[in-house]
């Protein structure tokens, strides 16, 4: 895709700029929703440690070119990226259950 005048302009406008701040308020409350579950902020382990503490990257909200919001969500560390499936998959579960019991 070739970035055009029209999208420099439309970058300008009020639905852009709604639309990031959305994006912004997504980003925010999957922060607090991570924090809640024991996830700590972008906080390095030194080289080689081990520990229990799982970690979340930056979470950021954007917004493309063509003016969708998005929230990008950096790389994660392998343990944490696998109690986070863990815990999603639960919750999906979870859903699922629910959704079958009140049909």
């Amino acid at each position: 895709m070739k970035i055009t005048e029209e999208h420099i302009d439309a970058m300008r406008s009020e639905r852009y700029r709604a639309a990031g701040e959305d994006a912004r308020a997504i980003a925010e409350l999957l922060r607090e929703a991570l924090g809640r579950l024991g996830f700590t902020a972008d906080v390095a382990m030194p080289h080689g440690e081990k520990g229990d503490a799982l970690f979340w990257p930056v979470l950021r909200g954007e917004v493309t070119v063509s003016g969708h919001p998005m929230v990008a969500l950096g790389r994660i560390p392998l343990d944490s990226a696998n109690r986070l499936a863990e815990i999603l998959m639960r919750a999906a579960l979870e859903e699922q259950t629910k959704k079958a019991t009140t049909r």
